[in-house]
């Protein structure tokens, strides 16, 4: 049997409910499972300050046990690492200087509204063009991202300034402009191989008003956030067990050691997943846990 020594919980659909709430036996299990010496980490596309020290502490993983690693939340989508006691950033991974120029040129000379993250070191904001000439997708998705209070609305030399040290940019907008800004990010990535590309079209059907294309370090993933947690304790992904109900959960649950996708995970997530348990508002974290972490631990 494989022994599984890390256990990674994504948060919105996963450990939390639809109301921002973990359940009691949710709780319950995730204690259980520190009790039996796995160790458990979060790992979330969410912000660090976007209530993830809160939750941490609310479940009891802001205090190390014996032999664990240093207390910590892998964040940003895989792109840094915090950790949860002095709440300073451990490790950021950022698009390259050097390219950022190309890649706001490639979203605005389409048409398209840029969204760009802040690296986490440097506080985290988002920044956009203001309300009156933004595309509406681009506070659709940091609301979804439990960013909206994060957005702040600049000119185009004050975006060009604060983007200078970013691990995200996007470009937002209707269906065939964001098209036609994927098409100009790749064109810069083919040029450049320092960043990956992705597109809302491999989720959202082209009928949807709000359309989103981002850009982010290459190869940095939640599978790449994991595995650079795992190593830094003599492990590897095969020695996880991750929990996830959506795409950006997609590489984690398909590289770990055992991958499980919650009930209401789209099914091309469930299709890398070894199991899928119940939804998150039929505590699935506590039935995977019980099912397929504590038996191997």
């Amino acid at each position: 049997r494989r022994v599984l020594f890390r256990s990674a919980l994504d948060i919105d659909g996963t450990t939390i409910r639809p109301d921002g709430t973990v359940s009691k036996r949710v709780q319950q299990a995730i204690q259980t499972t520190r009790e039996a010496g796995v160790q458990v980490v979060l790992c979330t596309g969410r912000a660090f300050h976007t209530g993830v020290g809160p939750l941490a502490s609310s479940i009891g993983l802001t205090a190390a046990r014996e032999g664990e690693a240093e207390p910590q939340a892998i964040v940003n989508n895989g792109g840094a690492s915090v950790d949860l006691r002095t709440e300073h950033v451990r490790w950021e991974r950022l698009i390259p200087e050097g390219h950022v120029g190309n890649l706001l040129e490639a979203i605005v000379g389409v048409g398209a509204t840029p969204l760009v993250e802040q690296a986490p070191s440097d506080g985290g904001k988002m920044f956009t063009w203001a309300d009156h000439v933004a595309h509406p997708a681009a506070k659709l998705f940091a609301h979804a991202w439990m960013r909206i209070d994060d957005i702040v609305a600049v000119g185009p030399e004050v975006l060009s300034r604060v983007a200078v040290r970013t691990c995200w940019m996007g470009a937002c907008g209707d269906y065939p402009t964001v098209q036609r800004a994927h098409e100009a990010l790749v064109r810069v990535a083919v040029s450049h191989p320092e960043f990956d590309v992705f597109w809302s079209a491999d989720w959202l059907a082209p009928s949807d008003p709000n359309h989103v294309a981002g850009v982010r370090p290459l190869g940095v993933n939640k599978s790449h956030g994991l595995a650079t947690f795992a190593a830094e304790f003599g492990t590897d992904l095969s020695a996880c067990v991750a929990i996830g109900d959506e795409m950006n959960d997609f590489e984690m649950l398909r590289d770990v050691g055992f991958g499980v996708a919650m009930g209401q995970a789209p099914d091309r997530l469930k299709s890398v997943a070894n199991a899928i348990t119940s939804s998150n508002i039929d505590d699935g974290v506590a039935e995977a846990i019980a099912r397929w972490v504590l038996p191997f631990a």
